[in-house]
């Protein structure tokens, strides 16, 4: 069967990507304690390269102050320069564009990853997970320092041969907290209204755009990640998103990312309406092309969304399960795809103990496991190699 999604699609800066497929930020907390790359984590995306025509590489904190968990890649200072190299380098050996997502945790930081158990975010208002730790509220130098720090990491970035970064502007991350009206409740120039709230990840953007202008070219990609919607009241409705996703692209972005639960969802704050997030976004971007990430896995999912008009399609689970996904739907292999996952196959398919857990628990959601084993966090992680 021939596939739309097989075929080519250009960047809005030109950048041509060989297919429509997408690996997205998986977090695997698998670095070194000081936030340098290690080589589970480079063989993890060297096994994952080479079928996506588009690799972004999981969220890189800007600085220590910006550190959300323990195992998180740093691009906080030039020393990590050569561990991220050795990333980009493996995803572009296997002929995958590699993008480097860039983050600042904010409120959801762990207190065990952040120096003196300091969790900064807009306002001292908790996360929305039960057992968060209260934030302290950032200072206005606080809060320019960490825009200044995405133009440095962005800098780090292209040192380190990535092709762009991605703003990670969703799933709750800081630039979404100064755009929610749950996450930031200050009065200066940093909240208020909406136009207000919008100030921190505009001129987060501004950042990385002058970085770019500074140290590469226009074929370096900018991407913007956004959540559309928020579960509180007050919080994030996508109508608010879509007036900010407007402000975003009236900047040099290539492409703009929605992360969703479900690739075709409604909005789930409003019952009522049934037209899916992708195409209000479609609406909207003119031509910047639109990536959708939300628990896809077959084929048939991918064409379909891609048919409706999406640009690229994000598999994150699938491509853990099976690394070889693109090559096999290339080959005309479809029946050996594999969407099951063993326990038993943990090291064959490089995956760090770390990402073991998370697919056991908190990812299980979309991710078939082909035993009825139950994980046990008392029991050693090494079990589970099989």
């Amino acid at each position: 069967m021939s596939y739309k999604f097989l075929e080519p699609f250009k960047l809005a800066n030109g950048v041509e990507i060989k297919n429509r497929v997408v690996f997205p930020p998986t977090t695997l907390r698998s670095s070194f304690a000081t936030g340098v790359v290690t080589d589970d984590e480079v063989n993890y995306y060297k096994m994952r390269a080479g079928g996506p025509g588009l690799v972004i590489v999981e969220m890189a904190y800007v600085s220590m102050a910006g550190k959300t968990y323990v195992g998180q890649i740093g691009a906080d200072v030039d020393e990590k320069i050569p561990g991220l190299k050795k990333i980009a380098d493996a995803i572009k050996n296997r002929g995958s564009v590699p993008v480097l997502q860039l983050s600042f945790g904010g409120r959801i930081a762990q207190t065990a990853a952040v120096l003196h158990d300091d969790v900064i975010g807009p306002s001292d208002v908790p996360g929305h997970q039960p057992g968060m730790a209260t934030p302290r509220p950032m200072t206005d130098a606080e809060i320019r320092q960490s825009i200044a720090d995405f133009g440095e990491a962005t800098r780090r970035a292209i040192a380190a041969g990535f092709a762009g970064v991605e703003l990670h502007g969703a799933n709750m991350y800081a630039m979404q907290q100064f755009f929610s009206e749950h996450a930031n409740q200050r009065t200066d120039e940093w909240g208020g209204d909406l136009t207000a709230r919008m100030q921190y990840g505009l001129a987060v953007l501004d950042a990385v755009v002058a970085a770019r202008t500074a140290y590469a070219d226009d074929q370096f990609i900018i991407g913007y990640r956004q959540s559309p919607e928020e579960p509180t009241t007050p919080g994030i409705r996508f109508d608010q998103s879509l007036a900010m996703a407007q402000e975003i692209i009236k900047r040099p972005i290539s492409y703009f990312h929605i992360s969703l639960k479900d690739a075709f969802q409604t909005p789930f704050m409003n019952k009522e309406d049934q037209e899916p997030l992708y195409a209000k976004y479609k609406a909207i971007l003119g031509n910047i092309p639109l990536i959708v990430a939300g628990l896809l896995r077959t084929p048939e999912q991918v064409e379909a969304l891609v048919q409706a008009g999406v640009d690229g399609a994000a598999i994150g689970r699938e491509l853990i399960v099976d690394p070889n996904w693109v090559q096999k739907v290339t080959n005309q292999d479809e029946k050996g795809i594999r969407y099951a996952i063993s326990t038993s196959d943990f090291d064959m398919l490089g995956i760090p103990e770390p990402l073991r857990f998370w697919l056991l628990t908190r990812f299980k959601k979309g991710l078939v496991v082909s035993t009825d084993e139950q994980f046990d966090p008392q029991v050693p992680l090494a079990y589970y190699r099989g």
